[in-house]
């Protein structure tokens, strides 16, 4: 426990003799409270003590009685996607829909959202549901599904509409089942209101379920037409016209087609649901979406006719043996010890995070933590601003406002349920609303310290504006956001992190470990994953009717002893299990030779069962190549992707057995090492962690560190641009490697770069940045530290992170010697290579 001073009084009299100050009593329970206080500091200094604790994915708290370097050892994990894949009777397995909008039927029970479930010998039908949820009108990168909305005297086709969609607040009224409508209105004699539904069945089947083979959107719409088994679209909601609450929901094949019609006595909601299979086809634009229209009757002139839209949503189901790639279906195996948790010690959040969408394999890679200081808010350079605000500083600002809520925004991440208090000098306001739009709290003189609940927000938006006071010149400094009710004085935001460029893998509880040792920073490695190209030996081993056995030398250190412990992904992402080679997909290694056994089926190569491909034949295969053509004796004259069935740009056998089809990723192998090993990996971690006091902490993974660019100058507004959308073929130098969810940092010829303003939308990705002219150098090196966005191509969550800081002042000193030593040793060391490297120098006539 804390200790709280005892503030010592005299007793103080007046002139009359009179006691007007009773001075503070010399008892024994305080001067106990004196001693307790001395022996409390004395187990500070002389005891050596730490705790650990495991950290979260995303936010949590530590709470460390005083500074403390903090120590990180973070487990790997791997997660492989079953979407395109056979599922085993005897395995548990976890669907982890996070947005609780993919569905899985297996064996005739469908599952939906998180669900868990003993395996069957089955392949799984996928069913998606498309709807508005987190849309943003006017842009398809959040969301791609469009809703408009006319009134004229005859039903619109889809392309009359127009190009504009609806406001934002229409859309957030109509992403969900909740009785509060969006209305489109007529008033005009004859005119009809209509609202118009279009969902791109290509970007949310390749989104959320996987890649769809093809390198055109018409290759995609006929693969859609193949592979897709029904689409059903249920519209909650009702009209109101001279008719009554008539409302007609119809869909687009070239006209308006079946209609259906209900009818109501009162504006209650009712639902109607299109649906089609052996249609299907006609209902798929050549551009991939399909389109329904609800619409109300005609208004005479005098009475005003309306349709309200309650919900609407698109129920996407794929055949079972849909034929689609690189699955992103959130459906793993689990170990039972997992199993048993699921639902029961995790609920349904924690299995959400535990197991995120991935795309095909993914393992943790690129793992980061920040501990973040006292001042959660960043300098306002990173805030949206209002173009009548100016930046004095990077913690002051002036407004000239010409009217009431000229506002400064910036988001930042909270824990549930918290206390935080917020402060600023100046005379603007501070408004505290969530994601949805909803005040948390709101105008209120920020120069008022402020305490307020974040109740069930994860996210907050900061709002420093002028409210409703009107025009004038409106400033804000030093604005402070901290953890807990007090006050505290203004610091800048400075976080400490840790960064690491690496890939740590792990599966049934057998992990690669990163930890430090010693101030070097090491991985134990447990695993190693092949990508099975044509650098490998191949052979084939035998026949069997409709397929070959393939087999590769070499591969596996001890095959023997991994024989289950591993994955085997086809080139498409499909598991291919072990199963003794009885069928087909399916892998074995031999327990006295090298070699790595698959079977292949003579539909994914073009071989025929009577003809015995030779090494650099299949090799072609595992270079992504089908047989097209073959002559008279089956031997092949020409190649074909097997991923969209393009002809090989050259048709020659030393060609395809070099060369990989466009976008194949090949065959993959995860394994278990026999013998786990230590690497060093130092060079690939930056920054220190340090905790004091209660302190806001954040785990996450997909950090990419120092990435190069080159900002591009913009004549639009005379300034220098990072990852501005619409470069990335005309100066991808400018552009980040990996879509952007927030830049962390940006660095000048290595070192911190302050004069950079961070701009959100019209990104690649999320974010952008803007350097303007005076602060640029045409001779400098930039580079940015940023999260990828798309994260379900990049890594997986982590999820078992143990963090370790010292409890007493002792061990912390202890610490920081050891580590003063280890940095002392370093740069001994360093020194050391220095002066050969310069010895070196000089003996090759190089001066100094």
């Amino acid at each position: 426990m804390a200790y709280t001073k005892t503030v010592w009084n005299d007793r103080i009299k007046n002139s009359a003799g009179d006691v007007i100050q009773e001075g503070t009593p010399v008892s024994a329970g305080n001067m106990n409270k004196i001693e307790k206080g001395i022996e409390d500091a004395h187990k500070q200094m002389e005891q050596a003590a730490k705790e650990t604790v495991s950290l979260p994915y995303g936010l949590s708290v530590l709470n460390s009685p005083n500074g403390s370097p903090l120590d990180i050892e973070i487990q790997g994990r791997t997660l492989a996607s079953l979407g395109n894949s056979d599922l085993e009777g005897g395995k548990y397995y976890v669907l982890a829909s996070a947005d609780g909008r993919t569905a899985i039927v297996v064996d005739g029970t469908t599952y939906k959202g998180i669900a868990k479930f003993a395996g069957k010998n089955t392949r799984p039908t996928v069913i998606r549901t498309a709807n508005f949820e987190g849309k943003v009108a006017g842009s398809t990168v959040e969301n791609p599904h469009i809703y408009k909305a006319t009134s004229t005297s005859v039903l619109t086709a889809p392309s009359a509409f127009g190009s504009s969609d609806v406001a934002q607040t229409n859309y957030d009224k109509a992403n969900s089942l909740n009785a509060t409508v969006t209305s489109v209105g007529a008033s005009n004699a004859a005119s009809m209101p209509q609202a118009l539904f279009s969902f791109n069945l290509i970007e949310e089947v390749e989104r959320k379920i996987g890649k769809i083979p093809g390198s055109t959107v018409a290759d995609k719409v006929t693969w859609l037409k193949s592979n897709l088994n029904k689409i059903t679209c249920n519209w909650h909601g009702y009209g109101s016209s001279v008719s009554g609450n008539k409302a007609t929901f119809s869909a687009w094949a070239g006209s308006w087609l079946w209609n259906l019609t209900q009818t109501t006595g009162s504006v209650a909601m009712k639902k109607i649901a299109i649906g089609a299979s052996d249609t299907i086809s006609n209902y798929i634009q050549s551009d991939g979406f399909v389109h329904f229209l609800a619409y109300a009757d005609a208004s005479d002139g005098v009475t005003a006719s309306t349709i309200n839209t309650d919900y609407v949503e698109l129920d996407i189901e794929l055949k079972a043996n849909a034929d689609f790639y690189a699955p992103r279906v959130p459906l793993y195996e689990v170990p039972q010890e997992s199993y048993d948790k699921i639902l029961v010690e995790w609920d349904a959040a924690a299995v959400a995070t535990r197991y995120p969408m991935v795309e095909g394999l993914k393992s943790l890679q690129n793992p980061v933590v920040t501990i973040e200081g006292e001042n959660l808010l960043p300098p306002f350079t990173e805030w949206s601003l209002h173009p009548n605000t100016k930046i004095i500083s990077p913690y002051e600002l002036e407004m000239n406002a010409v009217a009431n809520a000229n506002t400064n925004n910036i988001q930042v991440d909270v824990l549930p349920n918290t206390q935080y208090t917020i402060f600023l000098d100046g005379n603007c306001k501070i408004g505290i609303y969530n994601t949805d739009g909803l005040q948390v709290i709101s105008g209120y003189s920020g120069s008022i310290p402020r305490t307020f609940n974040t109740g069930n927000n994860t996210k907050i938006k900061v709002f420093i504006s002028n409210d409703l006071q009107g025009s004038g010149l409106f400033t804000a400094k030093n604005p402070i956001l901290t953890l807990g009710s007090s006050v505290r004085p203004f610091k800048p935001r400075n976080p400490s992190y840790l960064y690491a460029d690496t890939i740590l893998r792990g599966l049934n509880s057998i992990n690669d470990v990163l930890y430090q040792d010693d101030g070097r920073w090491k991985v134990l490695k447990k695993w190693e994953e092949s990508i099975l190209d044509s650098t490998l030996t191949y052979g084939k081993n035998a026949d069997a009717p409709g397929l070959k056995e393939f087999f590769i030398s070499g591969l596996l250190p001890n095959p023997s002893n991994q024989i289950k412990s591993m994955i085997s992904l086809k080139f498409n992402g499909k598991n291919t299990p072990y199963n003794a080679l009885v069928n087909v997909d399916t892998y074995s290694v031999s327990s006295s030779t090298d070699r790595f056994y698959l079977r292949v089926s003579n539909g994914d190569t073009g071989f025929v069962d009577a003809y015995n491909p030779s090494t650099d034949e299949i090799k072609a295969y595992f270079n992504g190549w089908k047989v097209k053509t073959v002559d008279g004796s089956n031997k092949p004259t020409a190649w074909v992707s097997v991923i969209d069935g393009k002809d090989a740009p050259t048709q020659t056998l030393d060609y395809v057995k070099a060369n990989k089809a466009p976008d194949y990723t090949g065959y993959r192998l995860l394994y278990q090492l026999p013998t786990p090993k230590v690497v060093d990996i130092t060079d690939k971690v930056e920054g220190s962690l340090s905790v004091s006091g209660q302190t806001q902490v954040s785990l996450d993974s997909g950090v990419i560190a120092r990435g190069k660019v080159t900002p591009y100058y913009y004549n639009g507004d005379n300034s220098y641009k990072i990852n501005l959308a619409g470069l990335e073929t005309t100066a991808p130098e400018s552009i980040l490697k990996y879509k952007a969810d927030k830049i962390l940092k940006i660095y000048e010829d290595g070192s911190d770069f302050k004069n950079y303003t961070i701009v959100k939308g019209g990104a690649y990705g999320n974010e952008r940045a803007t350097i303007q002219p005076v602060d640029y150098k045409a001779n400098a090196t930039y580079s940015v530290t940023y999260l990828a966005l798309e994260k379900e191509k990049f890594a997986t969550n982590p999820v078992n992170v143990k963090a370790s800081y010292n409890t007493s002042i002792r061990s912390t000193v202890d610490q920081m010697n050891e580590q003063l030593a280890d940095v002392k040793s370093m740069a001994s060391i360093h020194e050391r290579y220095l002066y050969k490297l310069l010895l070196a120098a000089k003996a090759n006539g190089w001066s100094v």
